[in-house]
């Protein structure tokens, strides 16, 4: 009974709504989207049809009225690139997008709210990003200072204005915006990163004195 039960889902069923009556139901059942502090993640993909090789995708996640987006991507950037050295002709790509809450009019007796996710997981989308709220263009980061174009500074009203005809076509609508989303992309050859490391493991190895053979041992 206990397995059929957890694999209905109806354990869960509570937690997992995609509706809500109210705005302060929904916020209490997504508290992490609340959270002051950023959450980042990341994750390397492979690359369909490719035999080496693979893309790796950094998400910073703020709360949309953070007051620390600036620094924080300085430092995750560092990171970043301490971790991949780049040529001179490649660099990061950084997708802004949203979260929102939207409300559904089609009873307007009963309005209802739900969360709407800016990174997006549907088939053909190559951006990562909904097309309903993603931002402006992609930004290329080559060099640390190129971290000061990304945008990080957005007017809700303004937002909104723009997105206005996102779900037109329903009786969906955006309410409020209470994430922003930083899509991080970067291209990994397999192969030429663990050169690089083995390369650099050398240096590490002579440089504390210990001998190195013909083949890196």
């Amino acid at each position: 009974m206990e397995r059929g039960t957890l694999r209905s889902g109806e354990r869960f069923a509570a937690r997992n709504l995609a509706y809500y009556n109210s705005e302060k139901v929904l916020l209490d059942h997504h508290k992490r989207l609340l959270s002051e502090e950023p959450a980042i993640t990341t994750r390397a993909t492979r690359i369909a049809g490719l035999n080496f090789g693979s893309l790796l995708q950094t998400t910073v996640r703020f709360r949309f009225d953070s007051t620390i987006i600036r620094p924080t991507l300085r430092r995750v950037f560092f990171d970043l690139f301490r971790e991949h050295t780049l040529s001179g002709d490649s660099g990061f790509e950084v997708v802004v997008t949203f979260n929102a809450i939207l409300t559904n009019q089609s009873d307007q007796s009963k309005p209802t709210f739900s969360v709407f996710y800016g990174h997006d997981h549907r088939a053909g989308n190559i951006s990562g990003a909904a097309p309903e709220l993603k931002y402006g263009t992609t930004t290329l980061v080559r060099l640390l200072s190129d971290v000061d174009n990304i945008p990080t500074e957005f007017e809700s009203e303004a937002l909104l204005r723009q997105h206005r005809r996102a779900f037109e076509s329903s009786a969906v609508s955006i309410h409020k915006f209470i994430n922003i989303v930083y899509l991080i992309y970067r291209y990994v050859d397999v192969a030429s990163t663990v050169s690089n490391r083995g390369g650099d493991r050398k240096k590490a190895d002579l440089s504390a004195g210990r001998s190195v053979d013909s083949k890196g041992n």
